[in-house]
């Protein structure tokens, strides 16, 4: 059967943006406090439920489902969806919804995984990143549109009004994949290559790239609070200036796939010391509010940018296998997303706002001495040097 590589690369970027809107949740809390009459403590582990099984079902659930034809799969995923997006918009019970979000957040890397695998395979020569890029915009935007949209309805008609839009746009995504989207064959080698997890290169270069977005997510989870309490940035002006952050962060997707191509050492080892520096800047200039909202525009397309390194670095590394290497790479963000957060909260208690630019500079440090030592001393092979 005859298809548009345009075509299908579109279906999937709005299925990965539909799929990820479940994440968007994180601007409800306190009506989803409302609903179930449970506490805010209660509803942050409903909502943070979704990413921590993302970050666990990342290592073999993607290659569990590498054999099977791919459109059933994506059928099979955002049927689940579908069904648990229903359940969770009609229980009452905050037991019965996280089980249906925990649900759905199983099969979530294998859709991720797999359409990042089918772009690779289905893209024309030379344009293989530019397709991996695009799936990854549809991830960063499902968050970044979906948080407004989530947190307008969620706000003004209450948490099943948010829920509802989620329920259709994963609805759309899954007509439109039954409709256009047509038969390709899966792997037929599908074992866990558990020899290259052992392996000093996966070992170290994963160590590496996991300092990345811890140290990202430690500020990036916290800015709101520090533009209120330091900057004193309030109501209307944060959302638009947050809102301001995601497009530049979206750019920064699109930017780090560009770059990726053109020079992919140079920007694995830049990327590390440029994000680093932006947070001691942002340290030493937190009473100088025009640098401040400079610096963090800076930093937003900084942090779209390596949804692209991440991504890169373990489909180099486990080139053999792109399911495990796709879900690798979403266990890695969504964990070092989830530790960031931890870690942050820890520091913000503990030692006050302005120490996650110190830690996150940390992190981003340690990043970048190993993956010195990853590319240029182990010799990993990338795919574009």
């Amino acid at each position: 059967m005859k298809y548009s590589p345009k075509l299908l690369l579109y279906i999937l970027m709005l299925s990965s943006l539909a799929i990820n809107t479940p994440l968007s949740i994180i601007g409800i809390i306190s009506q989803i406090s409302q609903y179930f009459s449970t506490s805010i403590a209660v509803s942050g582990l409903y909502v943070s439920s979704f990413t921590f099984t993302i970050a666990v079902c990342g290592l073999f659930v993607p290659v569990l489902f590498s054999k099977y034809e791919r459109k059933r799969v994506f059928l099979f995923i955002l049927s689940v969806f579908a069904i648990s997006n229903i359940a969770i918009i009609f229980t009452k019970s905050i037991i019965v919804a996280s089980f249906f979000r925990i649900l759905s957040a199983v099969f979530y890397p294998a859709f991720i995984s797999i359409g990042l695998t089918v772009c690779e395979e289905i893209a024309p020569e030379g344009e293989k990143q530019d397709y991996i890029t695009k799936i990854l915009l549809g991830i960063s935007v499902g968050s970044i549109v979906g948080l407004p949209i989530t947190t307008g309805l969620g706000t003004i008609f209450g948490y099943q009004a948010a829920m509802s839009w989620i329920f259709a746009i994963n609805f759309l995504a899954l007509v439109l994949i039954f409709i256009f989207f047509p038969k390709i064959p899966g792997r037929q080698e599908n074992e866990m290559p558990l020899s290259a997890l052992r392996s000093k290169e996966f070992i170290l270069a994963s160590v590496a790239i996991i300092m990345m977005p811890i140290g990202a997510s430690i500020v990036y989870n916290y800015l709101p609070y520090f533009l209120q309490t330091v900057s004193h940035i309030y109501t209307y002006k944060l959302s638009i200036f947050l809102f301001t952050y995601g497009i530049f962060s979206i750019a920064g997707t699109w930017l780090g796939g560009k770059l990726i191509v053109w020079k992919d050492k140079a920007t694995l080892i830049i990327f590390q010391l440029v994000c680093g520096f932006v947070f001691l800047a942002l340290y030493f200039s937190a009473d100088y509010r025009p640098l401040v909202l400079a610096l963090v525009l800076v930093f937003g397309i900084l942090d779209g940018m390596g949804y692209n390194l991440i991504q890169y670095i373990e489909t180099s590394v486990l080139f053999f296998n792109l399911e495990l290497a796709n879900g690798v790479f979403l266990s890695i963000l969504n964990g070092g997303i989830a530790l960031g957060i931890a870690i942050g909260g820890f520091l913000v208690d503990g030692f006050g706002v302005m120490s996650i630019f110190i830690f996150g500079f940390a992190f981003l440090i340690i990043a970048f001495f190993m993956l010195v030592y990853v590319i240029y001393g182990l010799k990993i092979n990338l795919k574009y040097s």
